[in-house]
């Protein structure tokens, strides 16, 4: 008698706690749509200093559904200045998940050394074509090129890997009348301590607007983009 009530009392136990949680787990399980985002016109967006950037339209759906007057945008685009700039999209759902695409804005500046470039780099067998580089200018004739290896590691062997490795080897140099150029300010990349900045050959074009040079059989030429 007494295994038979033990077992009643156990039997209603588990049947408490069924009901306990089914009803804390009720209306917790169902679906969730995450935003779709779609640029529409051009990714990169090029235009010139000076000019402005009029925004190509963008489609953002949620099960099917256009929520697109619900996306916010974040901008650093300058006109003012050259280099390589990020609008972001980002649009979220009722349980507040939310989605994001990018576009890259190139604002070029022909005919200047500060400009934004494609990069072609290669050491032995190894090479990149197409790499995105921006020069800046620091003061009268001095200058910063933010990757001097042509994005060969960043961009090109290691893509990805930033920020946890700064594989960006920014430089600040003086261009002389020749087109032969001074190293004044090394940044403290990766890859830092394994390369002679004193062997640099080569230089910039001022007819072309192209930078051709090499170091430690790394070759990199920065053709300007248009």
């Amino acid at each position: 008698m007494k295994k038979i009530f033990y077992f009643v009392l156990v039997a209603l136990a588990a049947l408490s706690l069924a009901s306990c949680e089914k009803k804390a787990s009720e209306g917790l399980t169902r679906v969730t749509y995450y935003p779709e985002l779609e640029l529409k016109g051009d990714n990169p967006y090029v235009i010139q200093v000076g000019g402005s950037f009029t925004e190509p339209g963008y489609v953002a759906t949620l099960n099917g559904e256009d929520i697109s007057s619900t996306v916010t945008t974040s901008s650093n685009v300058d006109t003012k200045n050259p280099g390589i700039y990020t609008v972001t999209y980002s649009a979220v759902n009722p349980d507040g998940f939310t989605a994001s695409i990018s576009r890259d804005v190139y604002v070029l500046n022909p005919g200047h050394i500060d400009n934004v470039y494609s990069s072609y780099c290669r050491m032995g067998t190894r090479k990149y074509n197409g790499l995105p580089i921006v020069i800046s200018k620091v003061g009268d004739g001095i200058y910063e090129i933010e990757d001097l290896c042509g994005g060969y590691y960043c961009y090109g062997r290691y893509p990805g890997y930033e920020p946890s490795y700064d594989f960006h080897a920014e430089v600040v140099f003086s261009l002389n009348a020749d087109g032969s150029f001074n190293i004044l300010q090394i940044g403290d990349w990766y890859f830092k301590g394994s390369f002679n900045y004193g062997n640099i050959t080569g230089g910039y074009d001022a007819a072309t607007g192209v930078f051709d040079y090499d170091f430690d059989d790394l070759l990199v030429t920065l053709t300007p983009m248009e």
